[in-house]
Order: structure tokens, then C-alpha cells, then sequence
């Protein structure tokens, strides 16, 4: 017959259930194997480990994987028993302006990227790239219709077929005058996005408090999409 033995690692703590095996030398005795404790361990208390101090079995603090604070620095937790006891609070500590106003810039650039990355709206409800490549080819396009508008060269087919949209749509450009106006739509879209990214990262960094930066509003004055 076996025993059940509640068997423990090398720090003490409870890992689960063994079999002790029956001695062969002596009858009515258990081999209880290296870390066994024949002592049943409490329930778990949440938050908690249980280990064998060799004596009895303590419900022992367990933070390990949070991150604390010492001060302003965070500490990621990696032993048990209560980090308060060592000087960490888990309470974040408040953000610095520097703080506050890091975290404002980021809103303004993810604002633009996400405007810029849908690219600039055009009649029909498209929508033309505003990648660096694509721009340097609307510019291109735009060079080749000024030239075209002057008589100094024809309007090539390739444009006339239309510029391609973000939604894999031809926008018609039959003639050199709808493509200088879609460069000019297009250049001033983009050109809006990136005046009022400049003209808020400006009021961020020179907000000169927490009041002032909370009064700058990422949301409003950029270019309807």
C-alpha cells in the first residue's frame, strides 16, 4: 500500500502529489521521497504560494511577472514574499510633463499616419496613395501635364487611362488640366496633414504645463477624409 505525499521543490514550494512507497526494511514505514512533506498544505489563497519552511506551511506573496516602481524606475518582479517590503509600490507613479508630452506627440504623429495612410479622398469616395512613391509619381504626372497644357508635349495614354485609386479605380484624366487638378487636390491634402501635424507638435512642445498640454486637441482641424 502507498501513501500520498505533498512534494515540494527545491525553494520549499508545493508542486503537487506523490506516492510513497512501503519500505522494505521496515514494516509500517514510507520511502517519502527528497522534498516530500507528509503534512497536507492549506488551500491556495489567491495571489499566493504555498511552501514548507520545514516546520509548517506558509501562504507566501506571489507578484512574480508584475512590474513595481522603485521610485520612478519599474521593476519587473521576479521572487516571491511582498515587494512592498523591499521599498516598491505597484502603484504606477504619476507621469512627468516630459511624460505627458511624449505621449501627446505620439497621438499627433498616429493621427497623420492614419490620415496618410488612407491616402487623400477624391470624387467617387477614392482614394489616391500618399506613400513617398506615389507622391514622387503624382508629381511626375503633374510635370508631364504642365508640359502638355504648354503644347510642348502630347498627353500620353497612360495618364489619360486614368490614375489608379487606392481601390484598384481608374480616376479618369482625359486631358492634361484633370491632371494637374488631381495633383493639385492631392498636394494640398497632403500638404494639410503635415501643417497641422507641424502646428500641433509645436503647441505640444511648448506647452509649458499639464493644463496647457490637455487644452491641445489632436482630434479637430485636420483635412476631412
Amino acid at each position: 500500500m502507498h501513501k500520498i505525499v505533498y512534494q515540494t521543490d527545491a525553494a520549499g514550494l508545493y508542486v503537487g502529489l506523490v506516492e510513497a512507497s512501503p519500505s522494505p526494511l521496515e514494516f509500517g514505514a514510507y520511502l517519502i521521497p527528497g522534498g516530500g512533506v507528509e503534512i497536507a498544505p492549506p488551500d491556495e489563497i489567491a495571489g499566493h504560494v504555498r511552501r514548507w519552511n520545514g516546520n509548517t506551511w506558509k501562504q507566501v506573496a506571489d507578484h512574480r511577472g508584475e512590474t513595481w516602481y522603485m521610485e520612478r524606475i519599474p521593476v519587473l518582479i521576479d521572487f516571491l514574499d511582498d515587494p512592498s517590503e523591499l521599498g516598491l509600490s505597484s502603484t504606477p507613479p504619476d507621469p512627468t510633463l516630459d511624460d505627458l508630452r511624449s505621449a501627446k506627440l505620439d497621438g499627433i504623429n498616429a493621427a497623420a499616419a492614419a490620415l496618410l495612410a488612407a491616402g487623400a479622398p477624391v470624387d467617387g469616395g477614392l482614394h489616391v496613395a500618399l506613400d513617398d512613391g506615389s507622391r514622387a509619381d503624382l508629381t511626375a504626372m503633374a510635370a508631364t501635364a504642365t508640359a502638355a497644357s504648354a503644347g510642348s508635349v502630347s498627353w500620353p495614354e497612360s495618364y489619360s487611362r486614368g490614375w489608379i485609386a487606392i481601390e484598384n479605380t481608374r480616376i479618369p484624366l482625359p486631358a492634361p488640366v484633370d491632371g494637374l487638378a488631381l495633383a493639385v487636390a492631392v498636394g494640398n491634402y497632403y500638404a494639410s496633414i503635415i501643417q497641422h501635424r507641424r502646428d500641433l507638435k509645436d503647441a505640444a512642445l511648448a506647452a509649458e504645463d499639464e493644463a496647457a498640454l490637455a487644452t491641445i486637441d489632436i482630434v479637430a482641424g485636420w483635412p476631412a477624409s
